[in-house]
């Protein structure tokens, strides 16, 4: 081979076709990702965007499905919510809004096909670590008992 045969020479590139194909590929992968986010949550927002009507500072994030994608694992609605309170200290305010979650998501979706409800609460005070507090409710069970509670007597 010599200096002069065309297939020895290194390729290179214009800097501005660099930098515009890094612009293309950044504008595909945040477009990918907001498509993404918004396919993973379509199914959740009327319940996301009511919970925020009724709680105005509480940013909620409403999903389901099984954890990690495994079968053993059950069906599950999970809502996190920021909350203005430690949540581990007022428990009545907790039972209270686990149950107008509940009635809220209820009346936008059907939870008929979840097995448990996973509610989160924090509080995320500034400088210091955020205070969390998990609820479980077994959804069956929640919508036997409002069922039963709504009938007249």
């Amino acid at each position: 081979m010599t200096t002069d045969d065309p297939e020895s020479q290194t390729k290179s590139f214009n800097g501005r076709t660099i930098v515009l194909s890094l612009l293309i590929f950044g504008l595909l992968m945040s477009g990918s990702l907001y498509l993404f986010q918004a396919v993973n949550t379509f199914h959740f927002a009327d319940t996301q965007n009511a919970l925020a009507r009724e709680f105005p500072d509480a940013r909620p994030r409403v999903e389901g499905g099984r954890l990690k994608g495994k079968p053993e694992n059950p069906l599950t609605f999970r809502v996190t919510l920021a909350v203005p309170f430690n949540p581990n200290e007022d428990n009545a305010a907790i039972q209270q809004m686990t149950d107008r979650i509940l009635e809220i998501a209820s009346e936008n979706m059907d939870l008929t096909q979840y097995e448990q409800a996973e509610l989160h609460f924090y509080q995320a005070v500034p400088e210091q670590t955020i205070i969390m507090r998990d609820v479980k409710r077994d959804l069956k069970m929640w919508l036997n008992q409002r069922t039963l509670n709504s009938i007249p007597r």
